[in-house]
């Protein structure tokens, strides 16, 4: 059964793109007659043995430029904006990590970056995120859809030098509310996954293989840790696999020496404020025993660490 059809030019071939939903595929088919189903790992690692020149993400951020300088966008340009997230989604999600990092160019996957933290700053400007927590949906796709580009490890170090955490983290700080309402609960978990994504491909990847608490250091430094504890402060409920997946989060971070943990999630630092709101009863939404008392735990690693700091100093005296 045809779900949906979209016919779009693209500039990168010079040729007329159909996109065809088919059932739960996504079948790319070029005017040539090529097919490429880049919902599947066979498709997606076919499409990228298959080109000679990879300028997809260009193209595609280029037209989504082109789109935006108009004062209303119609059904078609929503569309537009809507594929190529699409493209960035599956592609990365289905591809084999040694073919992305040999058949995309790194200026290709700068070109995104720099596009989307672009988009960041606007998104953080809009009254309607800052007060309403509001997102146009065009928004929603450009923050949501291309999250499996942080499966790789090149978009994150990519992310970690061109500032594209801060630029995550500034979008957060942005929505003034303490509360979930409109789009926020789900761009907050947005966020939330990007960073474990980003997280997992620096700790587990051979090509990286940082420590984990270098890689919450650098998340610290951008701002964008203190958001995700805002995430967890912020969101009415959690769904079992969201709770499976921060755990284990929780408890690397809960493994990080108590210099880091003591100075950056002790009362009056960012991390250490939003560690505490969450804990006082009542004040923040968050009453999921599993992530409780993970937080808990780290919470007592900082009052022993500064109790041993205090100690020291007395000693001193």
């Amino acid at each position: 059964k045809i779900q949906s059809v979209h016919t779009r030019t693209d500039e990168a071939y010079s040729s007329m793109v159909t996109w065809t939903m088919i059932g739960g595929n996504s079948i790319l088919k070029f005017s040539d007659g090529r097919r490429f189903d880049i919902g599947t790992k066979e498709g997606a690692n076919a499409l990228l043995r298959g080109l000679t020149k990879f300028d997809l993400f260009s193209s595609k951020m280029k037209a989504i430029s082109k789109i935006q300088k108009k004062k209303r966008l119609n059904n078609n340009d929503k569309g537009v904006i809507r594929d190529a997230t699409f493209v960035l989604r599956e592609l990365s999600r289905h591809c084999d990590e040694v073919l992305f990092r040999e058949k995309i160019p790194l200026s290709e996957i700068q070109c995104w970056l720099d596009f989307t933290i672009l988009q960041l700053h606007k998104m953080s400007s809009d009254p309607k995120w800052i007060h309403k927590g509001h997102l146009e949906l065009y928004d929603k796709c450009l923050l949501s859809d291309p999250l499996t580009m942080f499966l790789h490890p090149v978009p994150v170090d990519l992310a970690f030098e061109g500032k594209y955490f801060q630029a995550l983290a500034d979008f957060a700080k942005a929505y003034k509310s303490r509360r979930s309402s409109g789009d926020s609960e789900k761009a907050f978990e947005v966020i939330f996954f990007i960073v474990i994504m980003a997280f997992r491909s620096s700790t587990e990847s051979p090509e990286t293989n940082s420590s984990a608490e270098l890689v919450f250091q650098n998340f610290e430094a951008s701002g964008v840790l203190e958001q995700v504890f805002r995430c967890i402060a912020i969101s009415r409920s959690f769904e079992p696999y969201a709770v499976d997946v921060m755990s284990p989060f929780l408890d690397e971070l809960g493994t990080c020496s108590g210099e880091f943990l003591g100075k950056k999630f002790n009362k009056g630092q960012p991390c250490g404020d939003m560690l505490h709101a969450i804990l006082v009863p009542g004040l923040l939404n968050t009453s999921i025993p599993d992530i409780l008392i993970r937080l808990e735990k780290i919470k007592h690693t900082v009052e022993e660490m500064m109790s041993v700091c205090n100690n020291c100093g007395e000693s001193e005296k």
